[in-house]
């Protein structure tokens, strides 16, 4: 029975890779840039799973071959001991670099850019794998020109440095504000993005502020306007609605608003995302106020204090605010981190639903297949954690998930009387391969050398013949059954 064990094993790996989930499984971030390690330790303190940090070119570079990556190195250094994930932003040009034109031009030699993609890249790689490129770049304070040569210039150079120095790692983006004004029009830098280069992307990321509150902001997320297209919309239209999706900036500034009424919108957004189970992740913006701006959106005070909202965010994580949730949550099994990572996917939720219930019949067929079951249950947690750090595996994982639903939804169920498809066949292959030539040291290891040697007996078999081959003791006295 052990080769019923793993194809049921095979088909756990492959249900269970759905999205770039991050190094935390958790939604909660934060925007710190490169903040104090005391204050740091605030975000430590409240439970806050991931910080979002500036890699700002200018300051690390300032002069030609002249680095410091002194603060960076603290940043990222902070987190890897105190266990905190990091999504990373790299942006800006040096004056030597474009010629004293700004900050927001980009470099005049591209290749300038590239090489400190590079050299960022190779330094963080074993500490970060999140990246964002750039930020806000549809506003001229951050970049100066046309989103065409945003994308030639600064985000076609920087993702492909990416996957060249570490094909792992997870590109995040575009980072646009949701700004309307002339010039600035979110959704025709994000179609053209996404038109052009979102095929780089693991996850699509936004930046989104709303004075008229929470549910307002997840009007223009989800349903738009009648002028104004929704963002999904305009992010399924690109062929990217499979893909995670974050907002990595939205808050409330204590200047505008009360600090009680700061920390109404932080209880707000947390329930409302969990209600929904979207966006996947959330970074408020920001940790501490800047002593030197007049908008003070940190959710603690310059001094370090805490703001009501810091609290409130502290207690969410902590499960000391009742969290009305979805009222199916309670039907999922939270060791399948299939059904969590796709939940706010209605189409694919029910077809991981069909999914639960046939492993739970499967549970009550016999012995073997309830340890079946088991074994799917054991390596879905080791095995997420693989894909939390390697963008190939939760992409490939995601594509094979995306490719089944298709096939269920075309044909009412897969046909039993073919092998598996032979894209879904490639893809799973593919995924095989990188597990066996890359994680032979983990407990996932000797499991992927199984399958790899089995893969063309897997791949001819119609499935019907590799159940009945593999379960052939148990139909045999099935059928015995009056």
């Amino acid at each position: 029975m052990k080769k019923l064990q793993l194809y049921a094993s095979l088909i756990g790996l492959a249900a269970i890779q759905l999205t770039a989930i991050t190094i935390s499984p958790l939604s909660y971030g934060i925007n710190v840039h490169t903040a104090k390690n005391e204050v740091l330790a605030k975000v430590k303190a409240a439970g806050i799973a991931w910080m979002r940090i500036d890699v700002s070119w200018p300051l690390i570079e300032s002069a030609k071959g002249n680095y410091n990556f002194s603060e960076t190195d603290r940043v990222a250094a902070y987190a890897e001991a105190n266990s905190l994930s990091v999504y990373a932003t790299i942006a800006y040009t040096p004056g030597w670099a474009n010629g004293n034109a700004g900050i927001n031009y980009p470099a005049a030699n591209i290749n300038e850019w590239k090489n400190f993609v590079g050299i960022v890249i190779s330094r963080y790689k074993a500490k970060i794998k999140y990246w964002g490129i750039w930020n806000e770049p549809n506003l001229r304070n951050f970049f100066a020109l046309g989103k065409d040569t945003f994308v030639q210039q600064v985000l076609l150079p920087a993702v492909q440095t990416i996957r060249a120095v570490d094909p792992a790692a997870f590109i995040v983006g575009p980072e646009l504000s949701h700004k309307t004004e002339s010039g600035m029009e979110w959704y025709f830098w994000l179609k053209y993005i996404l038109d052009n280069a979102g095929g780089y992307f693991d996850i699509i990321s936004h930046h989104i502020y709303e004075d008229l509150g929470v549910y307002v902001m997840y009007e223009l997320l989800e349903q738009g306007d009648n002028l104004i297209p929704a963002v999904k919309q305009i992010i399924e239209e690109s062929g990217q609605g499979g893909k995670p999706f974050w907002i990595t900036e939205t808050g409330w500034n204590t200047s505008k608003f009360s600090e009680p009424m700061q920390s109404l919108r932080y209880q707000d957004m947390l329930l409302t995302r969990a209600r929904k189970d979207y966006p996947q992740k959330i970074f408020f913006y920001e940790i501490i106020d800047d002593p030197n701006s007049t908008m003070p959106f940190g959710i603690l005070r310059s001094n370090g204090e805490a703001k009501p909202a810091y609290n409130t965010y502290r207690d969410y994580i902590a499960g000391l605010i009742p969290d009305p949730g979805n009222s199916d949550d309670a039907q999922t099994n939270k060791k399948c981190y299939a059904e969590q990572a796709i939940a706010s996917t209605a189409d694919k939720a029910q077809s991981l639903k069909k999914l639960r219930a046939a492993r739970d019949d499967l549970k009550g067929f016999s012995g073997s297949a309830q340890n079946a079951v088991q074994i799917y249950y054991e390596l879905n947690e080791e095995f997420s954690k693989i894909a939390l750090a390697d963008s190939r595996i939760a992409n490939l994982g995601r594509e094979i998930l995306e490719q089944t639903s298709k096939i269920v939804s075309a044909n009412q169920g897969i046909d039993l009387n073919k092998p598996l498809p032979e894209p879904l066949f490639r893809k799973a292959a593919a995924l095989v391969a990188i597990l066996r030539n890359e994680y032979a040291e983990t407990p996932i290891g000797p499991l992927a050398v199984l399958l790899e040697k089995n893969l063309d007996v897997i791949g001819q078999m119609p499935l019907c013949e590799l159940l009945e081959f593999y379960l052939k003791d148990d139909i045999s006295t099935l059928k015995k059954l009056p």
